[in-house]
């Protein structure tokens, strides 16, 4: 059975990935400082049927040893923990910093030395800025705004350099 790992399972975002996940009969390890996700938001799926396994860690995805833990044994990551508040990120722009950039750089190279074959991102729409052309689209020019939409390209950029470094 496939093992994944969602970092903060228990957002709105995470706790769907890992419901889908479960459903589908994976073993799921979900990593979440509670910060902002909720508890509630993983209620009840324990007991999805179809062979799942659910796993609930806490902790920080700054902390090296919990991360180095959390990503043993897995094959997947959706790494969807985050400070998410760009008003915030305006009030905190250090602490946002420190969660999204550092935090995603302690989780990549524990990934990479845990041999994780793959990881997907969450980004956010924020790095178009406030822009004219809609849709929005991957050729969109990039012009972040705050320390959140910042943050979030350097994480795009960081998951770029792992894949092509690294494999």
């Amino acid at each position: 059975m496939r093992q994944y790992l969602v970092t903060g399972g228990a957002g709105f975002i995470g706790s769907h990935i890992v419901r889908a996940l479960l459903e589908q009969g994976a073993s799921v390890r979900v990593f979440d400082n509670f910060s902002s996700g909720k508890r509630e938001n993983l209620k009840g799926l324990e007991n999805l049927k179809n062979g799942g396994r659910l796993e609930v860690r806490e902790g920080d995805v700054r902390d090296v040893f919990k991360v180095a833990e959390a990503v043993r044994g897995v094959e997947v990551i959706f790494h969807e923990a985050a400070f998410v508040s760009v008003p915030e990120s305006m009030e905190k722009p250090q602490d946002c910093f420190d969660v999204n950039i550092t935090g995603t750089s302690v989780l990549f190279e524990a990934a990479r030395k845990a041999g994780v074959r793959r990881a997907v991102i969450a980004s956010s729409a924020a790095v178009y800025g406030d822009s004219d052309a809609l849709p929005l689209n991957e050729d969109t020019p990039l012009r972040p705004m705050s320390p959140y939409a910042v943050s979030k390209r350097v994480d795009e950029m960081y998951a770029a350099l792992y894949t092509q470094s690294f494999g």
